[in-house]
């Protein structure tokens, strides 16, 4: 069906204001990576703040994307794009500043925290919560599209940024319950597990549906490893155990499958 002159007018006139909140927050972004390169002893929390610009434009692009499905009836492929492009963003400018080392050891992220440690928990928690929460909206708009399989790989780099976010030397010196954030310490913790072992399962998914490829086995394993070991350092020695399970049983299950891809590639060639 053919949009008409009236629900074109009345598409622009919603997303007005939403263009010109875009604009506004890239002039801010421009202000800020300009701050940034000159102001080397608040560059982290700069960084930050750039983050959740990018973020915020996330959200704007894909209302906007929303309106366009509800009032023309038409998905807006360039808004969607733009949200990935500027979500893209967010992970690359968190990576620079907190590493995207999975093997890191959990003790060390103090020292990439130094950077922005005057963060207290609740604050890197609503920080997390947001990536989490645009991220979910995100992968919901994409849906079954091309992109599908590389959010997977967009999960796991979300999933090694919760870890490598998160100062675990503090959550393990402060678990009195009487402690201020003691429940953002907590659900800190929560959240992280979550996140790690959710990317986990995607990472067994695609391997199962899509792509046969042992690095994403391997992927699966390292977040699983890196969940292990947060439920070693708290002495969560069952949880710990299953886990080690669970690796075991994949690193067996991927040496069957590349004994039986050579097998076939040897049948192929007689």
């Amino acid at each position: 069906m053919a949009i008409t002159k009236a629900e074109k007018a009345a598409y622009n006139d919603y997303v007005k204001d939403f263009k010109v909140e875009i604009e506004d927050n890239l002039k801010s972004i421009k202000d800020l990576e300009a701050r940034r390169k000159k102001m080397a002893n608040i560059s982290g929390y700069l960084s930050v703040e750039l983050c959740l610009k990018y973020l915020k434009n996330v959200q704007i692009y894909m209302k906007m994307s929303d309106a366009s499905q509800e009032m023309l009836h038409i998905r807006n492929e360039k808004f969607l794009d733009n949200s990935r492009k500027d979500f893209y963003k967010v992970v690359q400018l968190l990576e620079e500043m907190l590493g995207n080392d999975i093997e890191r050891s959990l003790n060390d992220n103090k020292e990439y925290l130094r950077k922005i440690d005057k963060l207290n928990p609740a604050q890197v928690l609503k920080i997390i919560r947001t990536i989490m929460s645009v991220f979910n909206s995100l992968l919901k708009r994409m849906g079954e599209s091309k992109w599908k399989w590389s959010f997977v790989d967009l999960q796991g780099r979300i999933a090694v940024l919760v870890k490598n976010f998160i100062n675990f030397s503090d959550l393990q010196k402060n678990r009195d319950p009487r402690m201020e954030f003691y429940r953002d310490r907590q659900e800190l913790m929560r959240v992280c597990k979550s996140v790690l072992n959710e990317a986990a399962k995607q990472f067994r998914n695609k391997y199962e549906l899509s792509t046969k490829v042992p690095e994403d086995i391997l992927k699966s394993i390292n977040l699983l490893a890196a969940l292990r070991s947060i439920h070693i350092l708290f002495g969560e020695s069952e949880d710990a155990t299953k886990l080690k399970n669970t690796i075991d049983a994949l690193r067996a299950r991927l040496e069957a499958d590349e004994v039986k891809d050579e097998e076939d590639k040897k049948k192929k060639k007689k």
